[in-house]
């Protein structure tokens, strides 16, 4: 980590975070068939996120707790995978929302 100070992400990764956030509120509504349809698109952004936020924030303070919001999104989609039908997937999904909030604003 160095002393560089980090700067505000740019809208165009504010916007990735925004439609990763969409499209989770979007499968949160779905059946529990659809569902499973929608993870690996929601795999996708949390994996381009992570690189993008790597290229960005590699160097800054906030990147280790970037990366900590990061896998714990991960983990959360890991459990809406095994819960698809069931009563956690609301829980789940707030959580992930929560996370993608932290890393869009640093």
């Amino acid at each position: 980590m160095s002393d560089r100070p980090a700067a505000e992400h740019p809208a165009d990764f504010v916007q990735l975070c925004e439609d990763a956030v969409r499209a989770l509120r979007e499968m949160e509504r779905a059946g529990a068939m659809e569902r499973g349809a929608a993870l690996p698109a929601i795999r996708a952004a949390l994996a381009e996120i992570g690189e993008r936020m790597a290229v960005l924030d590699w160097e800054t303070d906030r990147y280790e707790r970037e990366q900590a919001a990061l896998l714990d999104a991960a983990g959360a989609l890991g459990a809406i995978d095994l819960d698809r039908g069931g009563p956690h997937v609301p829980r789940y999904v707030q959580r992930i929302v929560d996370d993608l909030g932290r890393i869009a604003t640093g």
